[in-house]
């Protein structure tokens, strides 16, 4: 596969919007029939296509060369400069579960990852990718016909009549230097954009929200639906990763949470939250952590340095936990640093899992309970946020781990052999290079999720039947990262997480899922922030399925224009013949 130039790629593939092109050429696109007749009432310019797409993420990406190729007019909107989201922004090791249960497009996407690394004398399994290669083969799939692209543009508004969306507006916002949001937009109701059928590919929402679609933000409790891992549960954290359902040799972990240790009235120590301590099982409003996910490397790269905010004392949590793994005869050890790189220590992922990429890159997540994620960091408001707020958010999560990374490498009371180790690593100078080598991509696990047509929950992933109304499957376990650190009995509790084995097959995911109810909305597909409990959730999340349903919502969108039906009433036994005819996996 030849390389083609990054800035080339994007230039060639992203048309730029602006207001002032189309103000210039609004009677040749009105007489093309790509502009209604005037503005829209706003004084805006109006376009129209077939489909919207809200979203360029890998399920965007995938959805939208899908219609392309169906012969629709398909505009992909992206608040970011950047497609392929998690994929491309970070999420250098895909976690796939069952690669028997990926087919179609998506499959087709991970053998051009193999095919890339394989004309450089590369081999890979297909599943690591270095950041930049994954977005320059998202913006090869983009390059053909009938796809136009706006990004740094962001939903303002949707007007609907009845049930259906007649037209959405976008406001045009750049992203910082560091690839956050911008709190306010550069222009207010720059586009306004028509389309038969829209489609919300965000790992937000935000279309559907705006759409008048029910969904949820929470978790529900372990009674709603019967569901063994719902609601709140309780941890302490311990020397190892704890496996939901299996014993483990891990010790636990006494880690006092005061500011002056033993003693309530001094406070809490930063990481550590008040918050009362409800029953197991309650209904919560608090949702899994997010992170960015990092590609560091030993070479060429470039030193993290503290956040002009980082104060030492914010990490005195990440102190008290190598205290206490030193009480109970399992302290850290270099190897303890890595997962997945040929010298797992202990073979427990205790600090930072570190997994190899290839020419030296790695994807950096969260290993341990005090890790990369940063707890308590907004998660649970970001989905109902002003672009103000998710600008803090996203910004106060950069700080904690370039943070974190600055406290393991130089603080005083942490053992010398871990400055000496961090101080070898680095951001790569070749990716994200128009952000520092940061990722330009939060990872939002997890935001709002619909109450669709059919819920997927935690019996579903676990006890699959065959299902005629499939779209395609998932297979990953049931994965919730921890969503809170608790005090109770005087020591830090951990609060939300799992990591529960139980899907021990592939699982159908029904059409219903991505379909809103009739009554609320008939020409909107939603594949992200699906109709799933938080637990079910935890696993269809993953990239993978995400990018199944981009086509497999692309095909029915295709199919509801043809036969002039709502997305709900169309023929869901022949549109899986079609998508097994693509060679999607039903």
């Amino acid at each position: 596969m030849k390389k083609m130039p990054r800035r080339t790629a994007s230039t060639i593939v992203s048309r730029q919007i602006s207001r002032r092109n189309f103000l210039q050429t609004a009677s040749l696109l009105a007489a093309a029939g790509l502009v209604s007749p005037g503005l829209a009432a706003d004084d805006s310019p109006r376009r129209k296509f077939d489909v919207c797409i809200y979203g360029a993420t890998s399920g965007g990406v995938i959805a939208a060369a899908t219609l392309a190729r169906l012969g629709r007019s398909v505009l992909l909107v992206e608040p970011t400069r950047h497609v392929g989201g998690m994929t491309a922004g970070g999420l250098g090791w895909v976690d796939f579960g069952r690669a028997s249960s990926i087919g179609g497009a998506t499959k087709k996407y991970f053998d051009a990852v193999r095919s890339y690394y394989a004309g450089e004398n590369i081999k890979t399994n297909g599943w690591s990718v270095e950041p930049h290669v994954a977005e320059l083969l998202f913006e090869k799939i983009l390059a053909g016909p009938n796809i136009e692209i706006v990004r740094e543009a962001r939903l303002n508004m949707v007007k609907k009549e009845g049930r259906r969306i007649r037209f959405i507006t976008l406001d045009k916002a750049p992203v910082d230097a560091h690839g956050a949001p911008a709190p306010e937009p550069a222009e207010e109701n720059f586009l306004t954009v028509e389309a038969a059928m829209f489609i919300d590919c965000s790992y937000e929402g935000d279309l559907l929200a705006k759409a008048g679609v029910s969904h949820r933000t929470d978790r529900e409790s372990r009674a709603e639906y019967g569901e063994s891992l719902a609601g709140v549960c309780y941890s302490v954290p311990t020397s190892g990763r704890e496996i939901t359902g299996e014993k483990s040799s891990a010790s636990p972990l006494q880690i006092d949470p005061y500011v002056r240790p033993g003693d309530p009235s001094s406070g809490l120590i930063p990481l550590v939250s008040s918050a009362s301590l409800l029953p197991a099982g309650s209904k919560s409003s608090v949702i899994q952590s997010y992170n960015f996910r990092l590609c560091m490397t030993k070479e060429n790269f470039i030193p993290i340095e503290a956040p002009a905010n980082y104060d030492p004392k914010n990490f005195e949590l990440m102190y008290r936990c190598f205290a206490a793994l030193e009480k109970v005869g399992k302290p850290f050890e270099p190897g303890d640093l890595y997962f997945n790189f040929g010298h797992e220590g202990s073979g427990s992922p205790r600090l930072l899992k570190i997994t190899r990429l290839v020419k030296g890159k790695t994807d950096v997540n969260n290993a341990a309970s005090i890790s990369m994620d940063y707890i308590p960091g907004g998660a649970e408001r970001y989905a109902n946020a002003t672009w103000a707020e998710r600008s803090k958010i996203w910004r106060a999560h950069e700080d904690y781990q370039r943070g974190l990374l600055y406290y393991l490498k130089t603080h005083d009371r942490l053992p010398d052999w871990v400055h000496g180790e961090m101080t070898k690593w680095g951001l790569a100078k070749d990716e994200f290079t128009d952000s520092a080598g940061w990722p330009t991509q939060l990872y939002v696990r997890e935001a709002r999720r619909m109450v669709g047509s059919y819920l997927i929950d935690q019996k579903h992933c676990e006890d699959p039947v065959v299902r005629e109304d499939s779209i395609g499957m998932g297979s990953y376990s049931l994965d919730s990262h921890i969503c809170q650190r608790l005090v109770k009995d005087g020591m830090v509790i951990h609060e939300g997480g799992f990591y529960s084995r139980g899907v021990s097959k592939p699982y159908p995911i029904p059409y219903g899922a991505i379909t809103p109810r009739a009554e609320e909305c008939e020409n909107l597909l939603v594949t992200f922030c699906v109709s799933a409990t938080h637990v079910a959730f935890a696993s269809v999340r993953m990239e993978p399925p995400f990018m199944i349903m981009g086509e497999s919502a692309a095909v029915a969108a295709d199919q509801a224009m043809t036969e002039g039906k709502s997305v709900q009433e169309i023929d869901v036994k022949k549109l899986s013949s079609r998508l097994m005819d693509a060679g999607q996996c039903l």
